[in-house]
């Protein structure tokens, strides 16, 4: 029988379509996806920072799953993933006294998350992975979209304005664009799957620039993914 995995999502799109990624990631490493936390083996939150009261949110959600392996006995693997996963890092060990967080997983290592829950399942060691990361590629065909009708497509990770009141460079790094031929691949998949609206995604999508088409920026690229019939 297959494991099972639940994945919370706090926040904005962006950590919708991060949640729709990890759980195409779990997916292909033969996980099923359950919605009862009583079912599943494995429980990854993805937080938001910038939304009020979000460590509490996590920190409460830690405490319901705490009891819920008091009430029965089942102790699946928690990962913490998302923006407070990356803004604290270790650091989520010691504020919840090292009890059931076995993975913290940033935003730019994402691509990690199966291999951490296999170590955290063969290890009492939570695994902590929030290095920064230049490589905003991802499998095609992998994500997991969780709307049938509208499909989120990454253009740009990150932000360069370093904004007062704004964590975003700090927690997804700085700006990173995706190549223009990934991000139509991306479309072409999802409208392939039967998705009719297509809403592109990034901090300041203006600023977009194809890697690998130096004269395609964000006016281009609208007239590419429009192309897509």
């Amino acid at each position: 029988m297959a494991k099972k995995y639940l994945i919370e999502t706090f926040g904005c799109q962006m950590n919708v379509h991060d949640s729709e990624r990890m759980a195409g990631l779990l997916d292909q490493a033969g996980y099923e996806s359950t919605a009862d936390d009583r079912d599943a083996d494995v429980i990854v939150i993805n937080t938001c920072s910038v939304r009020e009261h979000a460590e509490e949110k996590l920190y409460t959600r830690l405490g319901e799953l705490r009891v819920l392996h008091e009430e029965t006995g089942r102790r699946p693997v928690v990962a913490v993933a998302g923006c407070v996963a990356q803004q604290e890092g270790r650091s989520l060990l010691k504020k919840s006294n090292g009890r059931m967080i076995d993975v913290v997983v940033g935003t730019q290592r994402l691509k990690m998350l199966p291999m951490l829950v296999e170590q955290a399942s063969a290890t009492p060691f939570p695994s902590v992975e929030i290095s920064p990361m230049d490589d905003v590629t991802f499998p095609l065909g992998v994500t997991h979209r969780s709307d049938p009708v509208k499909a989120y497509v990454t253009i740009i990770e990150g932000c360069n304005d370093h904004c007062a009141f704004c964590v975003v460079p700090y927690t997804r790094g700085h700006e990173r664009m995706r190549a223009k031929g990934d991000i139509l691949a991306d479309v072409r998949d999802a409208v392939d799957s039967g998705r009719k609206e297509i809403q592109l995604l990034g901090q300041i999508v203006n600023h977009y620039t194809a890697p690998d088409d130096s004269s395609c920026d964000f006016a281009d690229l609208l007239g590419h993914v429009n192309d897509v019939p």
